[in-house]
Parts: structure tokens; sequence; C-alpha cells
């Protein structure tokens, strides 16, 4: 038997064998993401580093398609709650928390709450067990740093802090197309995210630093993306796509 022919043969036969074996665990991970979310619009050196740096998406994100046209906003504060619990507002005679989910909220607590109907449910930024964490909404898209929370326990709905606002025209605002949400992600997984992180959320909205000392704040159309642990937002500004990393509200105001 010619040993160095055969050890040959086997060589090629084990390179050949993992080079199978790796494909199929290459589309066995695809199949996986897209079971859940087209993650094939991320671009291929992106999906590359996520495998590398073991970075993972929950299974029910999303990652929007949407790329509509916005502007910059500004408005001033009417009133501003600092969310702890000495500006807490208690509520008489508390409903059921149960129409927080449903059409009767705005009936039932409209009379409370002023603007309640201007307010949309973040079901990822509230707090289970604690609150309810509502987005003002301008223009059909939410404001990710203007709240309402709705604080429950017992099943009934106790309290409530609430920022208000009045929107204000915005001298040379125009409307321009958003970054795509792929876009902004791959940027923020490449440059931000530590190994082994997991991507809860993507969501469109509007962002922008709060400046004590101004009257006239501004709020820019911006990507939001949330992870698993849930201590660290991203915004991605959708128009200039600068990153910027906060704390999440969460932990800063239990």
């Amino acid at each position: 038997m010619d040993w160095r022919r055969a050890k040959s043969v086997l060589i090629v036969s084990f390179l050949v064998l993992n080079i199978v074996l790796g494909y199929q665990l290459w589309i066995e991970w695809r199949e996986r993401l897209n079971t859940t979310v087209n993650w094939t619009s991320l671009p291929p050196e992106t999906i590359q580093f996520m495998r590398e740096n073991n970075i993972q998406v929950d299974d029910n994100a999303k990652i929007p398609t949407e790329t509509p046209n916005m502007r910059e906003i500004s408005y001033t504060f009417k009133q501003r709650s600092d969310h702890g619990i000495g500006g807490r507002k208690e509520i008489v005679s508390p409903p059921e928390t149960r129409i927080v989910f449903d059409e009767e909220l705005v009936k039932v607590l409209g009379g409370v709450i002023p603007e309640l109907d201007k307010y949309a449910l973040d079901q990822q930024g509230s707090r289970e067990g604690s609150y309810f964490v509502f987005n003002r909404i301008e223009e059909g898209w939410p404001m990710f740093d203007i709240h309402l929370r709705l604080y429950y326990s017992d099943q009934r709905i106790r309290a409530y802090t609430q920022d208000l606002i009045e929107i204000k025209p915005l001298a040379g605002a125009k409307e321009q197309q958003v970054l795509p949400a792929a876009k902004a992600l791959a940027k923020v997984i490449e440059r931000n995210l530590p190994s082994g992180s997991v991507i809860k959320e993507i969501r469109l909205g509007y962002h922008g630093e709060i400046f004590d000392e101004l009257d006239e704040q501004v709020s820019t159309p911006s990507w939001r993306v949330l992870l698993e642990n849930g201590e660290e937002v991203y915004y991605v500004n959708a128009i200039s796509a600068e990153v910027t990393v906060e704390k999440n509200d969460a932990f800063v105001n239990p």
C-alpha cells in the first residue's frame, strides 16, 4: 500500500469535511436569523462581525424597513417631571391596570392625566412590576425623551409622572429621508456593542439631549437600539448617523 498517497487522501478528505461542516454551520446560523427577521439586509461584514463577537438578536426583534422623510422638531417644557418618588401624582380610586392595553384608557384616565391621547405605550421602556412608560407622539413618531409613567401595584394604577411639552416652529428645519435601520444598526454593532450583546429592539423616533439652561429644546429623528441587558440605550441620528450612548432611564430612576 502506498502510505504516502493514503495519507494525502485522508488529509484532503478531512479538509473537505471541515469545509462542508463549516458551510452547514454558516447556513444554519443564517437560517436561524432569518426565521425571525430579515437580517440579510445587514452587510455581510456586519454579520461576520456578529458571529466572531457572539452578538445575537432577540427572537422577536425586527429591522424596520421604512425610511420616511422627517425633520428636526423644537419644543418647550410646560411641565417636566423627575420621574422620582417625589414627583409622583397619586390617582384617586385607581383603575385596574388592564385598561392600559385597550381603548378605555383615555376614557378612564383622560380626565386625570392631561393630554393622555398624545402618548403611546413604550413596552420595551416599561419596567415589569413597577410602571408602564408612554412616549409623547409627534407626527406619528415617539419622542423617546418625553415620558408619561403609570405606576401600578396590586393590579391597579396608583400614580403617574408626566412630561408636558409644547411644539414650536423650528426655522430652517427641512424634511429629509432618514438613514435605513439596517445601516444604523450595522454601525452600532461594529463600533459600539460589546461581545455577547443581545439586540432587543431597533425603533425610529425622536431624540435629543435636553439642556436645562435652554428654554427651547431640539429633537432629531433617531433610531433607538435596545439591548437585552437594558443597561444602556444607543441612539443613531437618522440624518447624520452619529451614535450616542446613554444609561437606561429605568436604571437611573427605578
